[in-house]
């Protein structure tokens, strides 16, 4: 009885050891390219011009003192002359970044090479154009990485079913674009440790966004419920704030404005007018003639402003100013209750397809 309730007890244990290994999360390691950049050269020279010497300058000063890193050389030619003679000329056109590198102090913990000669365009060779394209050296960075994969689901927040949509996962170095799955499911490679920052976009939806630490075991379930799009539906704009008194974006709120444009694009029917709003609390409503008034309409027309200046038709885009009269914490004493009340908001004004449904 004994023998058989220690069998028993054992395969639970595994049970237990195997479940847990199941949801352990999937770690890779890779060489990760985090930059590449070419340099040109002047028609049969190896010698490295002043653009050269700026792109090389800045590759030097991106590897900084990062640790685990690689790099790449490849050396390239036009197909002017013979093969023979292109292949030397590449290899010292090689030589050249690779002694500028090393006298500039960059240090690698390795470094491979390759030439190609003529044999790799990147142009046609027809066109001084193309040949110039063709003359140069590429410098790849790798970095040597410990990736984790993250997943998550994009759902319609009313009704909880997964849609598809475009998903941003964005790191300091990175930068992958995903499409969901039919059930609205994602998932990318991240490095281990780092701040990442997911957004999710899809038609006919606002847009969510979240930023998080990458920690295996320690993340929390990716779930985005995006809103549907509705013709008098305002959502705020998350993240961007105000500096007090001022029509001037915080620093890190700056990386909102793409999100909004990218939000207008992906829906290219719809019309909306920006709200600007301050923080006044504990005070009656402000006049439009007020420096507050004023203040909430600068707000909103700096986001207005943007928008246009990257394309957005003006016949689309609205703004305005509403002072502090809906304020979402009328009675703030904190400076974060504060911030919340220096936002800006997008309300949708009219939507070509919810006109035909």
């Amino acid at each position: 009885m004994k023998k058989l309730l220690l069998f028993s007890f054992l395969i639970f244990l595994c049970k237990i050891g195997f479940t847990q290994s199941a949801k352990s999360p999937e770690i890779v390691q890779k060489n990760d390219l985090i930059l590449s950049k070419e340099v040109y050269f002047d028609f049969g020279e190896s010698s490295i011009r002043t653009d050269a010497d700026s792109t090389l300058q800045k590759i030097i000063t991106f590897c900084g003192k990062r640790k685990n890193i690689s790099m790449r050389l490849t050396a390239h030619t036009d197909a002017i002359g013979s093969n023979e003679n292109n292949l030397k000329l590449s290899k010292s056109r090689m030589a050249e970044v690779t002694r500028f590198l090393e006298e500039n102090g960059l240090m690698m913990d390795s470094v491979s090479t390759k030439v190609f000669g003529e044999s790799n365009p990147v142009a046609d060779n027809d066109s001084e154009e193309g040949r110039q394209q063709n003359r140069r050296a590429t410098v790849e960075i790798y970095q040597f990485r410990k990736l984790f994969k993250v997943e998550g689901n994009v759902r319609d927040k009313e009704t909880g079913k997964g849609i598809e949509a475009d998903v941003i996962v964005k790191t300091k170095e990175k930068r992958d674009s995903i499409r969901t799955d039919t059930s609205g499911h994602f998932e990318s490679l991240v490095p281990i440790g780092a701040v990442v920052g997911i957004e999710t976009y899809a038609k006919g939806y606002f847009l969510e966004s979240t930023m998080l630490k990458a920690l295996p075991g320690k993340m929390p379930a990716l779930k985005f419920d995006l809103p549907p799009v509705r013709i008098g539906e305002s959502i705020e704009i998350k993240n961007l704030y105000f500096v007090g008194n001022q029509a001037v974006l915080l620093p890190k709120s700056e990386p909102e404005l793409p999100k909004i444009l990218k939000f207008m694009q992906i829906n290219s029917d719809t019309k909306i007018e920006v709200e600007g709003h301050v923080n006044l609390p504990n005070s009656p409503k402000c006049g439009t003639s007020s420096s507050h008034y004023i203040l909430s309409v600068n707000r909103a027309l700096l986001v207005y402003d943007y928008l246009l200046k990257n394309g957005i038709p003006e016949d689309r885009v609205s703004y305005k100013g509403y002072g502090n009269w809906k304020m979402k914490y009328p009675k703030a004493r904190t400076e974060q209750y504060q911030a919340r009340n220096r936002r800006v908001e997008i309300r949708v004004l009219d939507m070509a397809e919810e006109k035909e449904n």
